[in-house]
């Protein structure tokens, strides 16, 4: 007996030992690579850094480049934002009440930094950590965010009670805080001057959120219309659930009954949307009787929010939002008038940036011939969409109409599924997939300039003469940037190769050319190369352009005198005389 159960104990500490590591926990132990592996790929290692993260059920899920800096994502909602010179912790915010939930991409400005958990969205200010607002989506987002100057834009689920697949919601950014310059002068003047121009931090505080500043135009009357069909999709905005209507009672005398009858509240439900708000039957008078608030479904949130009378943060105001009756599939793409989302089956769908709600017009829309299969990639006003036939297009994304659909400068042919997002620098654009390889192609042209091996199919940064890139396996591979190793054939292989497949979470660098390692122990690695003109970082990635133009006044030109147009003549001095 004592040795079957010898035999049984040994028999479960080897199923326990082979038995594969739980989803999401960090199973692994990295290190910082050697500086000798580092040497042999002419890289060398620029700074390191721990995430905490909440035991091992807990994993970093999102690590983005975003200009200076890096922010940090865990399962659990801690949320980091660190200098992408040195590393160092800048600050640190927890989203939620740290349970589990789902990380999407953030997005950020050059003020303040967007980011969603849950049902919430978060607004912090980028180099300080301190909170803008928190507000409530309704519902959670289902791909990333993004934003300009001007708005943050979200994709949500529906709400509950309507129709469709998601929501493209738009959300104005609050006004800057003006602060009054202090008066200089005579006493005298100074005390004259604070009588008219003072305000209180109150009033300053009024103009950021000032509703008609955002949108002066008033609302249209309300008029009378027929209640909407549950499962009619809702476009533009008619998105929203409904809140109840409320009626007074005959009585204003406690008991508040109806005509002396049954007590009741003194506000009651309406059974119908319909003007005059009226019971259409005496006997429907006394058929319900509810609390002070009633709802009709399926507005029971709402009316929880009207019952709420705790006091509430300023949030956000809602711009416009548009319906679906198709999933988008991929983070939405900005330009300075359009917003680009990529819809299920392979429609591409631009709409006008400005609008209000119920009023969003769709400037282009075009289905393609191939899925949609990552998420296109743009720089400067070009989009780069990879289709699952190995085709990449390059798109005119500030061009194109519905008649004539998407303004397309250039196809390529780079085969594989193309399942990445396209890695662009200033001269080429780098299409991968899963079990499909690197293509090189020119920006100009199209034209393919090498291909690699299969193997290789995950492009996470480059400079100006390598390119960075994982394989399925982990190896880091270097790869030369603008020119194939076998020229004959086009086909290029790796200079050199290093097994780091401890570092399991591919970081694509779209910022710079540092290459960032990290690993799910929280672990983050920068590394560069080590040519001296590489010390300072070289963006390699040109800037996207999703900001509207300013609107700048007209200035007078100066005259053909040499004078000044906004100031006056001198009046004592004579007029030149024509000879």
């Amino acid at each position: 007996m004592s040795h079957r159960f010898a035999l049984v104990i040994v028999v479960l500490l080897v199923a326990v030992a082979l038995a594969p590591a739980e989803p999401g926990a960090a199973s692994t132990k990295a290190v910082p690579p050697d500086k000798a592996v580092l040497d042999r790929l002419n890289l060398k290692t620029e700074w390191t850094q721990f995430i905490p993260v909440a035991g091992n059920r807990d994993t970093i899920t999102q690590v983005q480049t975003l200009d200076d800096q890096i922010f940090v994502q865990t399962r659990t909602g801690t949320f980091v934002a660190l200098d992408a010179a040195t590393g160092k912790v800048q600050w640190m915010a927890r989203l939620g009440n740290g349970s589990y939930g789902n990380s999407y991409p953030c997005t950020a400005n050059a003020q303040f930094v967007f980011v969603a958990h849950v049902t919430k969205l978060y607004a912090f200010y980028r180099y300080t950590g301190a909170t803008e607002f928190v507000a409530e989506l309704g519902t959670p987002p289902t791909v990333g965010l993004t934003c300009d100057t001007s708005a943050v834009y979200c994709v949500l689920g529906m709400r509950p009670g309507t129709a469709g697949a998601h929501r493209v919601a738009v959300y104005n950014l609050p006004n800057a805080i003006v602060i009054n310059d202090p008066i200089k002068g005579p006493i005298d003047k100074l005390a004259q001057g604070a009588k008219d121009t003072a305000s209180s931090p109150v009033d300053d505080l009024l103009k950021r959120y000032n509703p008609g500043a955002i949108n002066p135009t008033p609302p249209p009357p309300m008029e009378a219309s027929p209640r909407p069909r549950v499962l009619e999709t809702p476009v533009g905005g008619m998105t929203g659930s409904r809140t109840p209507s409320l009626y007074a009672l005959p009585s204003v005398v406690p008991p508040y009954n109806l005509e002396h009858r049954a007590p009741s509240p003194s506000l009651g439900t309406l059974p119908s949307f319909v003007a005059p708000y009226r019971l259409y039957s005496d006997a429907g008078k006394y058929v319900q009787q509810t609390p002070s608030l009633g709802v009709i479904p399926p507005s029971v949130a709402a009316s929880l929010l009207l019952s709420d009378l705790r006091p509430k943060s300023i949030e956000p105001p809602l711009r416009w939002e548009y319906g679906l009756t198709t999933s988008v599939l991929y983070q939405p793409n900005l330009t300075p008038t359009r917003v680009w989302t990529v819809l299920e089956g392979g429609t591409a769908l631009a709409l006008t940036k400005v609008g209000d709600v119920g009023k969003v017009t769709t400037e282009v829309t075009e289905r393609l011939t191939s899925a949609i299969s990552a998420r296109p990639s743009q720089a400067g006003t070009m989009q780069y969409f990879p289709l699952g036939n190995g085709t990449v297009l390059a798109v005119d994304a500030a061009s194109g109409n519905l008649a004539g659909g998407l303004s397309v400068k250039w196809r390529a042919d780079t085969g594989g599924i193309n399942n990445h997002s396209p890695f662009v620098t200033k001269g080429f654009v780098y299409s991968s997939g899963d079990d499909s390889g690197v293509a090189c192609v020119n920006r100009d042209t199209g034209a393919v300039v090498w291909r690699s091996d299969k193997s290789a199919d995950t492009v996470i940064g480059a400079n100006e003469e390598f390119v960075y890139v994982r394989d399925r396996q982990g190896r880091f591979l270097v790869f030369d940037a603008k020119r194939a190793t076998d020229p004959a054939r086009k086909k290029s292989a790796p200079l050199g190769s290093a097994n780091l497949s401890e570092f399991a979470i591919n970081v694509v660098n779209t910022a710079n050319d540092r290459v960032y390692l990290a690993a799910d122990n929280g672990l983050i690695v920068c590394v560069r190369d080590a040519a001296p003109k590489y010390a300072r970082p070289v963006r390699v990635w040109p800037a996207p352009d999703v900001n509207p133009p300013k609107k700048a006044g007209i200035e007078l030109q100066p005259g053909k005198d040499g004078m000044d147009p906004k100031k006056d003549p001198d009046p004592k001095k004579e007029p030149d005389k024509k000879p």
